[in-house]
This record gives structure tokens, sequence and C-alpha cells, in this order.
């Protein structure tokens, strides 16, 4: 008797419906923040050095002008207001951690 292996997706099943697209704005984004949740380490991999190749590939292939880091404090706790009013100026935010 033959077995069968029957493959499960870990998501579930979607319900999703087709839709339509969020306007895009007629403007490139001219300023990009990228906000570390934790400060560089020595070994292992690090968030800045990700934001390093997606820099050049924002500034490529979307024309990105200027470019603003910024590095969390303290991991475990929230964004305190006075960094999150240096990123609100951006025209996107890309958040990480790399571990």
């Amino acid at each position: 008797m033959a077995s069968m292996i029957e493959l499960v997706d870990p998501r579930g099943v979607s319900n999703a419906s087709a839709g339509r697209l969020a306007r895009r704005r007629s403007r490139a984004p001219v300023r990009i923040g990228f906000l570390c949740n934790e400060a560089a380490h020595l070994s292992g991999p690090h968030f800045e050095g990700y934001t390093r190749v997606l820099e050049t590939a924002f500034r490529e292939r979307f024309g990105v002008v200027e470019i603003c880091r910024e590095i969390k404090p303290t991991l475990s706790l929230p964004a305190d207001g006075a960094l999150l009013d240096r990123l609100s100026a951006c025209d996107g935010v890309v958040n990480g951690l790399a571990k």
C-alpha cells in the first residue's frame, strides 16, 4: 500500500479576495529613515550592515536623496518621542533587527 504525503501550509487557508492596490505617491521618496532596534555588535549579523545594502538600492532604484539613521538605546523598550520626531520627517522608515 502506497503512503500519501500531505503538504500543509502553516499559514492556514487564505480567504483574501483580489482588491485594488493603494494609490501611489506621484513623487519618489526623497528621505528614508532606518531605525535599528539595537546597536551594532562584534559578532553575528547586524541590521546596520543590511541598511548599507538597502541604502544603495534605494538610491539607485528609487532616487532616494537623504538617509536618516537612528538606533534605539534599549532593544526591549519602545522608541522615545524625540527619536520618533526625528524620523517623522522621513518619507518612509525601515525598522529592523538582525539576529
